[in-house]
């Protein structure tokens, strides 16, 4: 999977970038090697912004969840998008 990590209004540190591409190497396992992930954080009114955009096999899988830290974001968000996954997978 390719990752681009994308900072709006918000400078992304490599701990960061490290943690994300970790948390999304998990879905590998659903995507194959050929996917695109674009990953966007941003800040908002005190909330933190985080959208995943997983581009895989001709299919769009799109993510956007508001939280208090960019963590938290990315765990709710790889959750929503494994979801999508699985609905995909067992159509």
């Amino acid at each position: 999977m390719k990752f681009n990590i994308i900072g709006r209004k918000y400078t992304v540190r490599d701990s960061v970038k490290d943690y994300v591409e970790k948390k999304l190497s998990k879905l590998d396992k659903f995507c194959g090697g050929e996917a695109n992930a674009t990953v966007t954080l941003s800040h908002k009114r005190n909330l933190c912004t985080l959208e995943i955009t997983i581009k895989a096999s001709n299919t769009l899988f799109r993510s956007e969840v508001d939280a208090d830290s960019f963590r938290d974001a990315l765990d709710r968000s790889i959750d929503n998008i494994e979801r999508q996954i699985r609905k995909n997978k067992t159509r």
